[in-house]
């Protein structure tokens, strides 16, 4: 890296190592917990530092999760990261891979007294209200698990064994950086080696034509998603909900769901595949939902109707209402049956 200036030439940053400067892993730590996307190249959402999992002699620097719901464990080394790092991420992935919601959210909760936990969020926000402002909408909460292993280089032997294990899907990314100064100021510079990124800039192309949900959802749910039947009934449903005047939708411009939100809350999310849909309500409580009255009153199966109290391991409680052209349900009903579900009076 080259400082450069109205002077003639330039001056060259010297490279340091956090060692020469009397630093420590610590101090990364701190830089990343201000600044994740500058140092990682992605944004997370940060539920924990120095996080001790039971039957483990250490704890994971740094506990995440991603856009997508994945838990995130982020090992730091200062220094070259050595073979023994790979095993230890291992452990990491496959304990936390078994923490549900309840687990989660202690520790977000935790998290949030701490000193540094306090000084990302807000004392009032909850685990859920988290959630539904980072992660993307259609995200499935621990259902895959990352390792983001970050040192100033990586030995050639564990190099050779995590891209063998990233080749085969194991979701491992290591992030290598420098430090380098300048007279009296130092700056971090840090780059993704593994996996190798996909694209360049040459690569890179404006069409926007990948994401067609984006330009034209309606279309891509009801010609794409969905056979003509299935479309059909989808449109009929979207249409008895958009009657319930508490939710505002349907949102089209997802991929796998079309929404109904009540605020910034997403309420109703209808999951469309090519020969059903389902049908999720969130934030009811399941017991007081009378499956075989919403049986009759649809007239759709009672197999295929459930209330849960964790709808999708979102966290969340609801009823999941599952679809078909098949069924023939009764259209004209789900307007009432919905306002009861919702414990909202008819009009």
């Amino acid at each position: 890296m080259l400082r450069v200036g109205a002077d003639e030439g330039g001056t060259s940053l010297k490279p340091v190592s956090l060692r020469d400067k009397g630093l420590h892993e610590e101090d990364l730590r701190e830089w990343i917990i201000k600044s994740p996307q500058e140092i990682l190249g992605e944004d997370y959402l940060l539920i924990g530092r120095e996080v001790t999992v039971k039957h483990i002699g250490d704890a994971i620097d740094l506990l995440a999760i991603d856009r997508d719901g994945n838990i995130v464990a982020i090992e730091l080394k200062r220094g070259a990261l050595k073979p023994e790092v790979d095993f230890q991420g291992l452990k990491y992935a496959a304990y936390i891979s078994h923490w549900d919601y309840s687990k989660l959210r202690d520790q977000f909760d935790k998290f949030k007294t701490t000193s540094w936990g306090s000084g990302i969020y807000d004392e009032e926000l909850t685990f859920t209200e988290a959630l539904d402002e980072f992660c993307n909408e259609d995200y499935t909460l621990n259902q895959d698990q990352r390792i983001v292993f970050v040192g100033e280089s990586v030995r050639e032997r564990l190099d050779i064994v995590l891209r063998w294990l990233s080749d085969r899907s194991i979701d491992i990314t290591v992030i290598e950086f420098q430090l380098l100064e300048d007279d009296d100021r130092l700056y971090l510079d840090a780059e993704q080696t593994i996996p190798t990124p996909e694209h360049t800039i040459s690569d890179v192309s404006p069409d926007t034509s990948e994401e067609p949900w984006k330009e034209d959802g309606r279309s891509w749910h009801l010609n794409e998603r969905s056979n003509d039947q299935t479309a059909d009934l989808l449109e009929r449903v979207a249409a008895a909900l958009e009657e319930l005047e508490f939710l505002d939708g349907p949102g089209w411009g997802q991929k796998h769901y079309v929404s109904f939100v009540q605020g910034r809350k997403r309420r109703i999310a209808i999951r469309t595949k090519r020969t059903l849909f389902h049908v999720d309500v969130y934030d009811v409580d399941p017991t007081s939902v009378d499956i075989e009255q919403v049986s009759e009153q649809l007239g759709i199966p009672i197999e295929a109707i459930s209330a849960e109290e964790d709808l999708r391991n979102s966290g969340r409680s609801g009823v999941r209402i599952t679809c078909k052209p098949e069924y023939e349900a009764n259209l004209d009903a789900f307007e009432s049956t919905f306002r009861g579900i919702f414990g909202e009076e008819d009009e």
